[in-house]
């Protein structure tokens, strides 16, 4: 998956109640499902925000906090 559509996965997210009900409820099987691939998956469950900035590039400050709130419920 393309960075562009990560990005645009995470925007969905922010703006979509019904998929960020699911992605608190099974976050991988979201992920899965769009189309992420293994390493970004996993690199999204670990929460660990170097990592995710270093996937996403320089808008990554703006979602980070987002999506690690919602991981590590």
């Amino acid at each position: 998956m393309s960075k562009q559509k990560l990005e645009e996965f995470i925007i969905q997210l922010s703006e979509d109640s019904e998929l960020k009900q699911a992605y608190v409820e099974d976050p991988k099987a979201v992920m899965q499902k769009i189309g992420l691939d293994e390493q970004q998956i996993n690199v999204m469950m670990s929460g660990d925000k170097s990592k995710i900035s270093a996937m996403l590039g320089q808008d990554a400050e703006l979602v980070i906090t987002g999506i690690i709130h919602l991981v590590k419920k």
